[in-house]
């Protein structure tokens, strides 16, 4: 689903692309500076060793990008387009960008709030993770939290029990999510407006599905995987041309689509599971309460 969707993963990338640029704009003006406007005029290549290597001392002059107020933009955005983003996992037909923005402005306001009930219930999902590393601690078995710092740079700090403490960091993490995205899609299938509502109906559906958070768990670490086993692969490649410059960059766009397109999936899965969960009975979905008709009233006998 994720990777047929590359109209959708498109517009996410792209938005990526404007954080990337405004990231870099306070750049701009030292690198003008320093090269001038036009580069080939003066006989450089736009894209050269020479250039790219003068960063480094742009850097040290005080020309750095600004990365705090491009983060805050992007989480912003974010939450803009996932409503689009839902509007194509839960509706059919062809992608039309109109349609897709228009989903967008239309829940942006709805997934923020939803966002916001939801980091409640964040803390709550990492009681869990932190009472069993207490316990494991007691015991005197490692766990993430107690892993001393050179274990992390220079051993090797997983081990059973760590890595039986991290599979349940990540299935918190996941439960989180997993309810992030199931509170998504009931705001657009059943065009919830309470918000906090939605928010408890989701974190208890996905409560009630233990098979889901472990198939979505594994969604999550299959994308995990595969955008660390790319990033190490951009990271192994060799500096100081520009042609393998180029690639690093195609490669880290490659690690950026594989992201975005599990996106995407992860919201198709919670999509099948708000769907599977309503065709299976009332009682599997929790519904806001409505009011009880009174029972019809018999006709006196003749």
């Amino acid at each position: 689903m994720g990777f047929r969707e590359w109209k959708t993963v498109g517009v996410l990338l792209c938005a990526n692309w404007l954080i990337a640029a405004l990231m870099i704009f306070p750049m701009l003006r030292g690198v003008f500076s320093a090269w001038g406007h036009a580069p080939r005029a003066v006989g450089k290549p736009l894209v050269s060793p020479p250039l790219l290597l003068h960063l480094g001392s742009l850097l040290e002059t005080g020309n750095r990008p600004s990365a705090l107020a491009p983060l805050l933009f992007l989480l912003v955005l974010q939450t803009f387009l996932a409503g689009g983003v839902v509007w194509r996992a839960c509706a059919g037909g062809s992608f039309r960008l109109g349609a897709f923005f228009g989903q967008c402005g239309r829940l942006v306001g709805r997934c923020a709030r939803l966002y916001l009930w939801l980091l409640l219930v964040l803390p709550v999902a990492a009681v869990v993770p932190a009472l069993v590393a207490l316990v494991m601690h007691a015991l005197g078995l490692p766990t993430l939290f107690t892993i001393p710092g050179e274990t992390w740079a220079f051993g090797s700090p997983f081990s059973v029990w760590s890595l039986l403490h991290l599979g349940v960091v990540v299935i918190a993490i996941a439960l989180w999510r997993l309810s992030l995205d199931v509170g998504r899609v009931l705001l657009f299938r059943e065009d919830v407006r309470a918000t906090r509502r939605a928010a408890w109906r989701a974190v208890r559906l996905v409560i009630r599905e233990p098979r889901a958070l472990l198939l979505y768990t594994v969604l999550g670490a299959l994308a995990t995987a595969l955008v660390l086993l790319v990033a190490r692969g951009r990271a192994s490649l060799p500096e100081g041309k520009v042609r393998l410059a180029l690639l690093a960059l195609v490669v880290a766009q490659v690690a950026l689509w594989i992201r975005f397109a599990f996106q995407v999936a992860g919201t198709r899965f919670a999509a099948a599971l708000v769907e599977r969960a309503a065709a299976a009975g009332p009682g599997v979905v929790p519904t806001e309460s409505s009011p009880v008709e009174p029972a019809p009233v018999a006709p006196p006998a003749a």
